[in-house]
């Protein structure tokens, strides 16, 4: 089977996306994958430890050096490469075939398979901008607005928050104006126990108080005893908190099967057939 090293034309360009979604296609595809991330660079522990979570391959879990690459040759070995590299030499050292990633649709260099991803508009080769894939998790969410958890979710940090909604202010009622924003995280007024206890009972993966106002007990005794919503006491205002975490996006690391799926079906949709075939023979 094949070596497919998979690295950035640009920093951020989305190796790691692009890499577990060629693996989640190609398994789907009736291949054996094994993902690696090699070391060399901040974010290559991170990176090994979550595409060591996705099922639907092996994967060490930690960064493997070069030379210390499995020689065996029943899987697709699909290989990130780090930040940074030379990836024309490095596949050429490795014997891989070499997969770059851009944000530029123009892009062609001899040799590789250029996919342009964060796009403006989907087409060959190319993957639009989507906003579950830039979903920030509970734990980027936590960091950017400084906040107190006050009780953690089932899923916890690494659940995925599609839509950032400021607590209901409309003739909706709240419940259906939250139903509206699947993977919602709601910001609200710790005083506004109404709006909170809505945001908790449609299920929201995160709730974030804002104002440093002590919440009510009855949220406290609701968060702990479902365990569906992560509860966060934030010390600024609403206005303030919600200038906090809208940067959010497109920070977090890969990771989330959902977001797998989700690139799997987007690169299916912009690769021809013949070019996986040609990645995994």
């Amino acid at each position: 089977m094949s070596r497919i090293l998979v690295a950035n034309a640009q920093p951020g360009a989305g190796s790691t996306t692009i890499a577990a979604g060629l693996g989640h296609l190609l398994a789907l595809g009736g291949h054996g994958v094994r993902f690696v991330r090699l070391a060399g660079d901040s974010r290559a522990e991170e990176d090994a430890r979550n595409l060591a979570s996705f099922e639907i391959a092996d994967a060490a879990g930690v960064p493997v050096a070069e030379a210390d690459l499995p020689a065996d040759d029943s899987l697709v070995t699909i290989i990130e490469a780090p930040a940074n590299a030379d990836g024309a030499a490095l596949a050429q050292r490795l014997g891989a075939k070499l997969v770059l990633v851009s944000d530029d649709a123009g892009l062609e260099v001899d040799g590789a398979t250029v996919i342009a991803n964060h796009q403006r508009y989907a087409g060959p080769n190319a993957v639009a901008e989507d906003r579950l894939l830039a979903a920030p998790t509970v734990g980027r969410l936590i960091e950017a607005s400084g906040a107190t958890v006050l009780s953690r979710s089932e899923a916890g940090d690494a659940a995925i928050c599609e839509h950032l909604v400021a607590a209901a202010i409309s003739h909706d009622s709240a419940d259906t104006y939250y139903e509206r924003f699947p993977r919602r995280a709601v910001v609200s007024r710790a005083e506004r126990v109404d709006l909170a206890l809505a945001a908790m009972l449609t299920r929201s993966e995160c709730l974030i108080l804002t104002g440093g106002h002590e919440p009510s007990p009855y949220l406290l005794d609701r968060a702990a005893s479902t365990r569906e919503t992560t509860l966060l006491l934030a010390p600024e205002g609403t206005v303030e908190t919600l200038r906090d975490i809208e940067g959010s996006f497109g920070k977090s690391a890969f990771s989330h099967e959902a977001k797998l799926e989700r690139i799997s079906g987007l690169l299916s949709e912009a690769l021809e057939p013949s070019v996986l075939a040609a990645l995994a023979g």
